[in-house]
């Protein structure tokens, strides 16, 4: 089953509804569901296994507690940093620097490199391959290869 954004724009009453409707297809039809959503609560009530995806590709991948309680890609440690914390108080929300590439004009190199704080030299031109970095826990980041896989 293939859900793309189920509980977007709904009230929470609806979105308990839905996800109760896509949790019993799930059990009664002992099927898998490929869940798409930018909601990381939905994420982490539904999911075991989370991909994260920037400019269409995949930057890392893991169970949901693994990418959850230590993410790899510093553009998933962006999106767990902007997230709000009520026992934070902040003036403004934290926010990934740059803007997101042009896709009709896919950059060569790493995709994230132009607004990611700890790029390397190497990103610029190189895209990383998605790697194990811990059993089952994947990234596509040069922080986490070893210089011989750096070409």
């Amino acid at each position: 089953l293939i859900a793309d954004e189920p509980t977007t724009a709904l009230d929470v009453t609806i979105q308990a509804q839905i996800l109760r409707l896509l949790k019993e297809m799930k059990k009664e039809f002992n099927t898998s569901i490929l869940l798409i959503t930018h909601d990381l609560g939905v994420i982490a009530e539904m999911c075991d296994r989370v991909a994260v995806m920037y400019a269409g590709s995949i930057v890392e991948e893991g169970t949901v507690e693994a990418v959850f309680e230590n993410p790899l890609h510093p553009y998933t440690k962006g999106l767990w940093g902007a997230i709000p914390r009520l026992e934070e108080e902040k003036d403004s929300l934290a926010v990934i620097p740059g803007v997101v590439p042009d896709l009709s004009q896919t950059p060569k190199g790493c995709k994230f490199c132009p607004r990611c704080s700890w790029r390397l030299d190497h990103c610029a031109g190189h895209s990383p391959s998605l790697m194990e970095n811990s059993p089952g826990h994947f990234v596509a980041c040069f922080l986490y290869q070893d210089k011989e896989s750096n070409g």
